[in-house]
């Protein structure tokens, strides 16, 4: 987030793991050998824990008897879903222009645990400090634009996938928590307790009586679990063709998660990582997404949204019964006109053989979803 100089090159000097609680930043180091290399960086998020934990008890006391009172039984979340770098981003802001709908901010989401405390001086303090677009894509951002719910989560408990973005020596984290493997139904109840009330903190700091509208592709894999959470959700998947996911995603890394590693991890492992994390959560979305009622669920292609995306969002209003898209077309339209010059990164080739690993363990979302294979 700190930057050397406005709308110049960035160097990420802070960790996601800043606002985390003791108990849990000595759990995360209990459960995960810290490089040589990344001592410092572990230090520094001790000391911000240290320094946080005033503001963090003051919150939670605060908010404690408010958080009851959220219900999400008549406005139950729509969740948008998919891989990284599919789109989800992109989907996620046009559908943002429709003011039925709250979401977690920028602010929240890396001020989680004192946001509710802290931002008359650290929302305007973060709107100066952080880059104006992301490194991974030079999508723009401020402290008000939409994020992901994952990132708190890595906070306020170690049941999150994220957590291999940190300590990706410890895949555990992704495998019980993002596709539910090998986890027991103690630690699902357990992560399914942390999830809501994180919802309802969301819901709470951005107004409780609005619809939640939650991205976070780490939800790919986890459509059961959230169904049984909220029966009535809506979903939107969005698939994207598979060596761009591959390329974007190997960018992704180089650019943001390895400035998030308290661990080394070599390129090789990078690469066998990114496939492997594509291979189980599109292969568990599949095999669940059956269970999500016919009207609750719409998928579209990143091409299709890039193209036609007044249509994409008339479709996806129309198929999921959503009210009022006429009403908010102008919202998007307007939205789309500030995005007209954004330029996407330019991505390198993918190795042999790494393609080749692509089309062998990737093949069933080349057929799945229509995508030509080439060798």
């Amino acid at each position: 987030m700190t930057n050397k100089r406005k709308d110049k090159e960035y160097e990420v000097t802070e960790h996601q793991l800043f606002i985390s609680s003791f108990k849990h930043w000595l759990r995360l180091k209990k459960e995960n050998k810290i490089a040589p290399s990344k001592k410092k960086m572990a230090r520094k998020i001790t000391v911000f824990v240290i320094l946080s934990a005033p503001f963090r008890w003051l919150q939670s006391i605060l908010i404690a008897s408010r958080l009851k009172r959220v219900s999400f039984k008549e406005n139950p979340p729509v969740f948008v879903i998919g891989h990284w770098r599919s789109g989800t981003t992109h989907l996620h802001y046009l559908l943002s222009q429709d003011k039925r709908f709250v979401y977690l901010d920028s602010f929240q989401a890396f001020f989680f645990r004192v946001a509710f405390v802290s931002k008359g001086i650290m929302r305007p303090l973060l709107s100066k400090l952080m880059p104006s677009t992301r490194l991974q894509d030079n999508v723009k951002i401020d402290a008000y634009s939409p994020q992901e719910e994952e990132h708190p989560l890595t906070n306020l408990t170690e049941k999150s996938g994220m957590q291999i973005f940190f300590f990706p020596k410890n895949r555990s984290y992704f495998d019980k928590y993002n596709v539910f493997e090998g986890t027991t139904e103690k630690e699902i109840k357990d992560w399914k307790k942390v999830y809501l009330k994180m919802l309802k903190q969301i819901s709470l700091f951005q107004g409780k009586k609005k619809q939640l509208l939650l991205k976070n592709p780490h939800n790919t894999g986890r459509v059961k679990i959230l169904l049984q959470l909220f029966p009535n959700a809506k979903f939107i998947f969005i698939h994207r063709n598979p060596y761009e996911v591959y390329s974007s995603t190997r960018y992704l890394y180089e650019k943001a998660v390895k400035t998030q590693f308290l661990q080394e991890f070599s390129e090789k492992e990078i690469e066998e990582r990114i496939i492997y994390c594509y291979e189980k959560s599109m292969q568990k979305y599949l095999e669940d997404k059956h269970l999500i009622p016919e009207e609750s669920l719409f998928e579209i292609s990143f091409n299709e949204l890039e193209t036609q995306p007044i249509n994409s969002l008339e479709k996806i209003y129309s198929n999921l019964n959503i009210s009022d898209f006429n009403k908010n077309k102008t919202h998007f339209k307007a939205y789309l006109n500030t995005v007209k010059s954004y330029k996407k990164n330019q991505l390198t080739e993918i190795p042999p053989e790494v393609k080749d690993q692509i089309n062998t363990r990737w093949k069933f979302a080349f057929e799945n979803w229509k995508y030509e294979l080439v060798d």
